[in-house]
């Protein structure tokens, strides 16, 4: 009886986490250029007691945090200040609390000191992981190979100056995780060098690569493998119960 409600709680334990992972990848469904988080692999672990196993049941997690790197769908905004990459390449990007990071996320604009930022204010490094500094400007134009030109005011039309490029780089498959901040690093929590990798489009947004009908899917799936295993603990103590009562009957 202790196996099948060690069992059950097992079972839920691992809902739990995966109830997590569904409800931040709702939660980011408008984000643009998120990957959806996955289960990471795991397995169980049982309690030993000398030297013996016992009933007791834990789940075990295994590997580092893992996303899907399916590209999101683009959406033609005709935003100048909007870069989608077209590959499967990152940017470089420096969050204000924390160590440099990549990222797909292509809404820029432009700080209080004049440095390009993305959506959430990250600032959005350049081949040689430094802030991206605009002079003013009347127009901004990103190349596909991810060079930022400017046209200053009282530039001529089709004067534009390059101001440098944005730093870019496709990593080698399963070679990068999600940090505990969210951020996508190295699996040693590094960063891997630029090697300007990106092919950029302007005017282009991708968006998140998360099915909000999927994910709503999924969850109404795990909130019946939630039930089943309250309903397995649930008759596990009525078979207790009723043998119980069996005992305590006269001889």
């Amino acid at each position: 009886m202790d196996r099948m409600v060690q069992t059950a709680l097992s079972s839920i334990t691992g809902l739990k986490d995966l109830k997590f992972d569904l409800a931040n990848n709702l939660a980011n469904a408008n984000v643009p250029g998120f990957r959806r988080d996955l289960p990471n692999e795991g397995s169980a672990g049982f309690l030993s007691s000398l030297n013996q196993a016992t009933a007791r049941i834990f789940p075990l997690e295994t590997g580092d945090r893992i996303f899907s790197s399916e590209t999101g769908q683009l959406e033609n905004t005709g935003v100048e200040t909007d870069v989608a990459l077209l590959n499967g390449a990152y940017l470089f990007i420096q969050p204000p609390d924390g160590e440099v990071a990549l990222s797909r996320r292509g809404d820029f604009g432009v700080d209080t000191e004049n440095r390009l930022v993305d959506g959430v204010g990250n600032l959005v490094l350049s081949d040689g992981l430094q802030p991206i500094v605009l002079p003013q400007f009347s127009a901004i134009k990103f190349s596909d190979n991810g060079e930022v030109l400017v046209r200053q005011p009282g530039a001529l039309p089709g004067d534009f100056t390059s101001v440098g490029f944005l730093g870019s780089v496709s990593p080698a498959p399963n070679s990068v995780t999600k940090s505990l901040d969210g951020k996508i690093r190295n699996l040693d929590g590094s960063t891997p060098d630029a090697d300007q990798s990106g092919l950029f489009a302007q005017g282009v947004l991708e968006g998140s690569n998360v099915n909000a009908i999927e994910e709503m899917v999924l969850n109404m799936d795990m909130q019946r493998q939630f039930e089943i295993n309250v309903k397995l603990i649930k008759q596990a103590e009525e078979i207790d119960k009723s043998g119980t009562k069996l005992m305590s009957l006269p001889t």
